[in-house]
């Protein structure tokens, strides 16, 4: 807690200024008139993802242009999230997610950049964090399959989210200046 993980992903996706140096993604420099270019081309799955009132559909399609019903069904049975509404009809979500669990609203976030093939580098700020061990690992592995092809940077806490990883960066290490 407190070693800047959530502060890199902000600095990453654009949401805060760095103080000195240079961001890059994809070998473009990230500044003021890069980063809503830039920005179209993350998937963010926050520690409280926003959602409207409406259906799974109109949440994963939110803030999107293109995404089809396809792509939306397509992201629903990626994330398990087709099985959830079928058993609950048309399930509607309420403002800020209310009406569904914390896991649900962890794999509707990641079903949003499931649906968005512009989407080539996802960051993911502890998305197990207050799951129980089978929601975790079900949020694990929708993240390693939404990774395939793309690039995920994770922060976290967990141990077994973190160990799936194909590299760790202990960030409290990195504060330290051990970042072997």
């Amino acid at each position: 807690s407190g070693c800047g993980k959530s502060t890199v992903l902000s600095l990453i996706a654009g949401l805060a200024k760095a103080q000195g140096g240079t961001i890059k993604i994809g070998g473009t420099v990230l500044d003021d008139e890069t980063a809503d270019i830039l920005r179209k081309s993350i998937g963010w799955i926050g520690q409280k993802p926003f959602f409207t009132a409406g259906s799974l559909e109109a949440n994963i399609r939110f803030g999107r242009a293109g995404i089809t019903r396809s792509m939306v069904d397509m992201a629903l049975e990626s994330t398990g999230l087709d099985q959830l509404s079928a058993s609950r009809g048309h399930l509607p979500v309420g403002d800020g997610g209310h009406g569904i669990s914390g896991g649900e609203a962890v794999r509707l976030a990641i079903a949003r950049a499931f649906a968005d093939p512009a989407a080539r580098l996802i960051l993911a700020d502890e998305p197990t964090a207050h799951l129980d061990r089978e929601t975790a690992e079900l949020v694990t592995e929708n993240l390693l399959q939404l990774a395939k092809e793309k690039t995920l940077i994770v922060a976290t806490h967990d141990p077994v989210l973190a160990a799936r990883m194909d590299r760790v960066v202990d960030m409290a290490a990195v504060r330290s200046g051990d970042p072997s």
